[in-house]
């Protein structure tokens, strides 16, 4: 799926905020909407002023059963 969107992943397996949304489903502002109000689908991390999702976690979050 990251292919076909044209996103390769950086080193760590972080992918940008909008890949994020769109492999999960999410509209992308809906998604950045809950992590600027401090309610994170998923961990990120900051590079420069850009939101970073790892492939991890995102595997992580499909894959567990929710609580």
């Amino acid at each position: 799926m990251l292919a076909d969107m044209g996103v390769t992943p950086a080193l760590g397996g972080l992918i940008p905020e909008k890949a994020a949304a769109a492999l999960l489903g999410y509209s992308y502002s809906h998604f950045r909407q809950l992590a600027s109000q401090g309610r994170p689908i998923l961990p990120y991390i900051l590079r420069g002023n850009r939101r970073r999702y790892k492939i991890d976690d995102i595997v992580r979050f499909v894959s567990e059963p929710a609580e």
